[in-house]
């Protein structure tokens, strides 16, 4: 693995093959190459902050939060790398994750924005303009994105380590998309059946207290995503839970951006990295 990284340090972008981890290979731009009922959920390798992509089979863009302050030629970048040139919807799942949400709506023609409380809150100051519409979602809100994907928001808070939580579930894979990290919100979680989560990306860049033991066995995820964040760490203690629970844990700041291809029945996972 040493020797990849090193490799890596010279080179633009590459993807690395689930199925061979050893073998790199150079890219110059990724086709998800989705089919009818498929699905590419993307969680992209910035240098600060938060932005997933979801992509359709029809072409349909969806970003889940735009990154972290001064990210936006990263993420344009990144966009560009997956051959995105218009996004749909802009979800925000906390205040944090509009930093380059002006920008994104200009240059991607979003057509909607969807935030809960933090988001909402995050809002009030940004001049957006009248053509997009602006969608308020609460807990308990069950809501259709695409063929065959929906998205529950499982908890919606306004405190400091809360924001709103959510279950993107593409036929029978789950993927939980946490923000908060509130005695509140956990207990929300354990309170309901979540036990068949595919992937978990993970609160808080996955802080020390962030994330509980009894949170990882009610929902014994098959796979972790941890962001990369420029002031937070993650807490070797909790990484080595999830190792000790038998979960798959990606990092974008060791991993580089992490694409996962779905089928109505199975999933792929590819990683794909950048030169620092």
């Amino acid at each position: 693995m040493k020797l990849i990284l090193a490799i890596l340090a010279f080179m633009n972008w590459y993807y690395i093959p689930y199925e061979s981890p050893s073998a790199p290979v150079e890219v110059e731009g990724v086709d998800v190459n989705l089919k009818r009922d498929e699905l590419a959920f993307t969680f992209l390798a910035l240098s600060d902050g938060e932005a997933a992509l979801v992509q359709y089979a029809t072409g349909e863009n969806i970003l889940v939060n735009t990154g972290g302050k001064g990210t936006m030629k990263e993420l344009e970048r990144l966009l560009a790398l997956f051959h995105v040139k218009n996004i749909s919807t802009v979800i925000l799942t906390s205040g944090s994750g509009k930093e380059n949400l002006g920008e994104v709506v200009r240059k991607y023609n979003a057509g909607k924005i969807v935030t809960g409380q933090a988001g909402a809150t995050a809002l009030i100051d940004m001049d957006i303009p009248a053509s997009v519409k602006v969608e308020k979602w609460e807990r308990g809100d069950l809501r259709k994105l695409l063929p065959g994907l929906t998205a529950e928001v499982i908890f919606d808070g306004s405190e400091e380590t809360e924001g709103t939580d959510i279950s993107f579930q593409f036929f029978h894979h789950q993927i939980f998309y946490i923000t908060s990290t509130s005695h509140q919100s956990e207990q929300a979680f354990l309170g309901e059946p979540l036990k068949n989560v595919n992937i978990i990306k993970m609160p808080a860049y996955a802080a020390r207290g962030s994330f509980s033991d009894l949170l990882i066995e009610h929902m014994d995820p098959q796979l972790a995503i941890i962001f990369k964040s420029n002031v937070i760490k993650p807490d070797p203690d909790l990484v080595e839970m999830l190792h000790e629970a038998w979960i798959d844990v990606y990092f974008t700041k060791q991993h580089g951006t992490v694409t996962i291809k779905f089928t109505q029945s199975t999933y792929d996972v590819i990683t794909i990295m950048g030169e620092e």
